[in-house]
């Protein structure tokens, strides 16, 4: 009789996350033209092979790193707390320490603008996420008018725009007074589907 070992799913999911942090590191650090693999793999403590079992190569890695980074970032949110509360949550932590998440991503997208599998792969990601922000953005208000493309691309801006004022050395407002701008922001967007529909306040 033969038995057949099913690979053990916490062990592979556990070297999966050791290559993405490794990736993470390695990315950041070297930029991803000089990012080896064989430097990736012997941070992760493992051989290019795992590496190349598991992904096609440092395109594929580096956007799963990112992928990661960016819905570790959402699911954390997803609690019994209200859209509207979760929207809030999201703005005011633009302003926590920065993450190794965010040289992650400025480098993809640096490399996405001379890769265009690369650019691909990322627009592919930032379409995930995406689609869970609106996801909360049409639970906040289900009746919304606003185009949500709009919408999305203001969260953007102001995403994205926060992580380059912060990676620059900007001035950066008290957390009071950036919490207050962001919630006067969800309430102008929430407050407007009540005039529109003529609602009571």
């Amino acid at each position: 009789m033969t038995l057949v070992v099913e690979p053990n799913s916490a062990v592979q999911d556990e070297l999966t996350e050791r290559l993405l942090q490794a990736a993470a590191e390695v990315f950041a650090e070297n930029g991803y033209e000089k990012a080896g693999v064989a430097e990736i793999a012997r941070r992760a403590g493992v051989t290019t092979g795992a590496i190349y079992s598991r992904y096609s190569g440092k395109a594929e890695l580096l956007i799963d790193a990112v992928d990661r980074h960016l819905l570790t970032q959402l699911n954390t949110l997803h609690s019994n707390a209200s859209a509207i509360d979760v929207l809030s949550h999201l703005g005011d932590h633009l302003l926590d320490d920065l993450s190794d998440g965010t040289g992650l991503f400025l480098e993809a997208v640096v490399a996405a603008k001379r890769d265009p599998e690369l650019a691909e792969r990322l627009r592919h990601v930032l379409q995930s996420e995406e689609n869970k922000l609106a996801q909360l953005i049409k639970e906040a208000s289900p009746q919304q008018d606003i185009d949500q493309l709009a919408l999305m691309r203001l969260a953007h801006a102001i995403g994205f725009g926060m992580t380059l004022t912060r990676t620059i050395g900007l001035d950066l407002p008290s957390r009071d007074d950036w919490t207050t701008v962001i919630n006067l922001v969800i309430e102008a967007f929430i407050n407007n589907e009540t005039k529109t529909h003529g609602g009571k306040s």
